[in-house]
């Protein structure tokens, strides 16, 4: 896909979309399942949120590196490096029976969601027309989200039937596929960037404003990720729901929400954006059973299908092109940020607040995120 030619469905962007649903239908197997699996084996819920945590802390450290080594290196070295570990990871799991080994593999895995994405977003920011930005990122993150609204329901039905050895088996079949996939890509780096490794090679100061967004948006994710299996579970419903639910409704939105931030600005649309995820934690707080879960699900997918978009495009807007693997690598360093703080955050306050107060409280996160970003839109207006 040439940026003369501005088509979003050629043959090398339709790999990477397959490639990234592969790659996350691997880790959203596991997502509903490890909370689950961890408590099986006698592991406080306190812990919890720290092994789920583990996961984004080894991916916040990795994704500087990241960053400079896509532009330093390639994009495909990352994408099979990480698609590698996630194969690991899955497999290690199967072998681990207490909370140290799980933070162990939790750490491979994590290191594997540091490489992957970062490679593959910058591979597609190569390809993308400057004026179509917002959209072709947002429709290739769509692959995620279906990933998303799959793997959780199949997850719960396979433990269910089958038990974890097969589900973890499954996930690392899954990771092979990904990184089969990442091995016929054609590199698209321009030309490599003969610099050193260090700090300012590793992270950008020119994305930092919609990073520290991204930020306030991750930590609702670290929540769910950690603790909305749990709180279904205490409900009687399947948590699979609200995630597919949530899949669904960000896969139908985000395209059409980075195409719209083309035309009218980055930094309103991820407002809005903030301001739907804001309100998915309050009905979460409020709503009872299955059908609180749907409305939740369904606010979330509209919040993050409409946020994330602009925010990644906003990022990649703000950098040459010889820095866009380091700009990839500071969002998904503040992303894995997010997500981490919300997990261990979330299991601090849990035992003291109970699910409904957690859920309101965090939703001062994207409030300020939503605040932040309409602040830039008067500032641009002034």
């Amino acid at each position: 896909m040439s940026a003369s030619a501005g088509r979003i469905l050629s043959p090398q962007f339709l790999l990477l979309w397959v490639g990234a649903f592969t790659f996350f239908l691997s880790f959203y197997l596991l997502l509903p399942a490890l909370p689950l699996y961890a408590r099986g084996l006698g592991i406080p819920e306190s812990l919890i949120g720290l092994i789920i945590g583990f996961f984004a802390v080894s991916s916040m450290l990795v994704k500087p590196v990241a960053g400079w080594a896509a532009d330093r290196f390639g994009r495909r070295p990352l994408m099979l490096a990480g698609a590698a570990l996630f194969l690991a990871a899955s497999l290690l799991y199967g072998m681990s029976r207490t909370a140290i080994a799980l933070l162990g593999v939790r750490l491979v895995h994590g290191a594997g969601m540091g490489l992957y994405p970062t490679g593959s977003a910058a591979m597609v920011a190569d390809l993308a027309p400057p004026a179509r930005r917002g959209e072709i990122l947002g429709f290739w993150g769509a692959a995620s989200n279906v990933a998303l609204a799959l793997g959780p329901l199949i997850a719960v039905w396979l433990s269910g039937r089958l038990g974890f050895s097969w589900l973890f088996a499954i996930s690392a079949a899954v990771a092979l596929a990904a990184l089969a996939l990442a091995v016929v890509q054609r590199e698209t780096l321009p030309a490599p960037a003969a610099v050193r490794l260090g700090l300012g090679a590793m992270l950008s100061r020119r994305v930092a404003y919609p990073c520290v967004i991204v930020f306030c948006l991750m930590w609702t994710h670290g929540l769910m990720a950690a603790y909305l299996p749990l709180y279904a579970e205490s409900q009687g419903t399947n948590p699979g729901l609200f995630f597919l639910v949530l899949a669904l409704v960000v896969a139908a939105v985000r395209g059409y929400a980075g195409q719209v931030s083309d035309r009218l600005g980055r930094a309103p649309v991820a407002a809005i954006g903030l301001v739907l995820t804001a309100a998915a934690l309050a009905a979460l707080a409020a709503g009872r059973g299955p059908w609180g879960l749907v409305l939740a699900g369904a606010l979330h997918g509209l919040g993050f299908g409409t946020a994330q978009p602009p925010l990644m495009a906003w990022t990649v807007d703000l950098v040459p092109a010889a820095e866009r693997g380091k700009a990839m690598g500071t969002y998904y360093t503040a992303l894995e940020l997010g997500i981490a703080a919300g997990a261990i955050g979330s299991g601090m306050i849990l035992p003291h607040a109970g699910f409904r107060l957690l859920f309101l409280l965090t939703a001062a996160l994207p409030a300020t995120g939503a605040a932040l970003a309409l602040a830039r839109v008067r500032r641009a207006a002034r």
